[in-house]
């Protein structure tokens, strides 16, 4: 197997990633994927992820300008580095849609053994230590550098165990070109709050010596997966972008004790050098019976403990509050998911790429468009992008012949080279609730 390989400078001695060409994505019609192998093994095999984007032959011309002027004629290209939750993957189309119009560089991780990045005969989702996630988004960092050029300005955002993972990457690495932090509903303390995770701690650490991949025993309700799908009663059509039935996400001791291990890490304080964002819902819904109601609340965090948490992260944290958001609060109502997107654009522009900001009209564009959204493909796509009728399961014909045409060619796995803030943290006390998070 030929072909160049990329290193963090930050990367001390973890092994350097190989990295296959962008091809057509697997899921997404008009996206690329590209998998990057480690050398890091473990009783599973080897360590793979997945890293996506929008196919830049397949951006509307406003989102080709916009990001033309920032980076060409301003010489400041923004970029956005994406990590899901736990039971995850990207699929969120309508968040890369919105950030392309602004003029900004979406890149996603799938992180192993996860989504694209899942192979058959692994555990999926588990790991002993969240640390070990560290190199696969050095590689996706130095990735968005090499594409976006020396002087692009990176904006990490994380979702639920994402946004615990990013936050430690933030503090451990302090990585160069990553200029700010934004949370969606992180998943920085155990619903049972601090207090919970201390009891049980014990406990977790005793099932992990029968064997880190013992089962734990804990009920999902299935609660968080009505608020979302439109099978279920939810607003997205994003089912279509799932693994298949027989894979399952089981919470297991040793990636539990790599949780407790994770959010003690931020029970101590943190130490994050850069602007951090952190957004959630303004109530928690953790309950055994289902209520109606649950469709504007997280139904997964208890809120108060990810709000007492997130002033640990650093000295500049910013908390926000949006009414009646889900756990993942850019799949909320289109009230509460207009507000994520306008105050993390306004919040960005200012602190994450400078002061360059967009037309007003066109910010309200791209905010009525991600409001619309439900997942079907073509939103805010051009009509060469998806033809109509087409399976939206399958790559369309012009999405492979885009990927042939462009600067990287298609060969699979050939591998190359008013808004609420607080700033002091939330005092209120927290409520002893339910169980572990549910599939984000």
């Amino acid at each position: 197997m030929t072909g160049a390989s990329t290193q963090s400078s930050e990367m001390g001695n973890d092994a350097p990633a190989f990295l296959s060409r962008w091809e057509a994505d697997r899921w997404l019609p008009g996206y690329q994927q590209c998998t990057a192998y480690f050398m890091q093994t473990d009783d599973e095999g080897q360590i793979i992820a997945t890293f996506v984007r929008k196919n830049p032959q397949t951006l509307l011309p406003d989102a080709q300008w916009r990001r033309f002027a920032r980076t060409v004629l301003r010489r400041s290209p923004a970029a956005i580095l994406y990590v899901h939750g736990w039971n995850d993957h990207f699929y969120r189309r309508h968040a890369s849609e919105f950030w392309e119009k602004m003029g900004v560089h979406f890149y996603a991780v799938d992180l192993p053994k996860f989504g694209r990045s899942y192979r058959s005969g692994q555990t999926p989702g588990y790991t002993e230590d969240l640390h070990g996630y560290f190199p696969v988004l050095d590689a996706l960092r130095d990735l968005i550098v090499k594409e976006c050029g020396p002087r692009v300005k990176i904006l990490a955002i994380g979702h639920s165990m994402g946004g615990l993972v990013a936050s430690l990457w933030m503090h451990h690495r302090q990585p160069h070109h990553v200029t700010a932090l934004m949370l969606n509903s992180p998943w920085l303390e155990l619903q049972l709050t601090r207090f919970g995770r201390w009891l049980t701690t014990p406990v977790v650490r005793g099932v992990t010596m029968m064997g880190g991949k013992t089962v734990m025993p804990l009920n999902d309700p299935g609660f968080y997966s009505r608020t979302l799908y439109k099978s279920q009663g939810g607003l997205w059509n994003y089912e279509r972008y799932q693994l298949p039935d027989d894979v399952q996400f089981q919470p297991r001791a040793g990636w539990m004790n790599a949780i407790y291990n994770g959010q003690d890490e931020v029970a101590k304080g943190l130490d994050i050098r850069v602007p951090v964002l952190v957004c959630t819902s303004d109530r928690s819904m953790l309950q055994t019976r289902w209520d109606p109601l649950m469709a504007r609340a997280d139904t997964v965090l208890d809120v108060q403990s990810v709000r007492q948490a997130a002033v640990n992260l650093g000295p500049f944290v910013t908390l926000v509050t949006i009414p009646g958001a889900l756990h993942d609060i850019s799949m909320s109502a289109p009230d509460a998911r207009r507000e994520y997107f306008r105050i993390g654009l306004e919040w960005a522009g200012l602190l994450a790429w400078g002061s360059y900001r967009v037309s007003r009209h066109a910010e309200k564009a791209a905010l009525d468009a991600v409001c619309a959204a439900d997942g079907n493909e073509g939103w805010a796509t051009s009509d060469s992008e998806t033809s109509e009728g087409a399976d939206p399961d399958q790559p369309s014909d012009n999405d492979e012949n885009n990927a042939n045409d462009s600067d990287t060619s298609n060969h699979n796995d050939d591998v190359i080279q008013g808004i609420s803030v607080k700033s002091e943290g939330d005092t209120s006390n927290s409520k002893n609730h339910g169980d572990i998070e549910n599939s984000d």
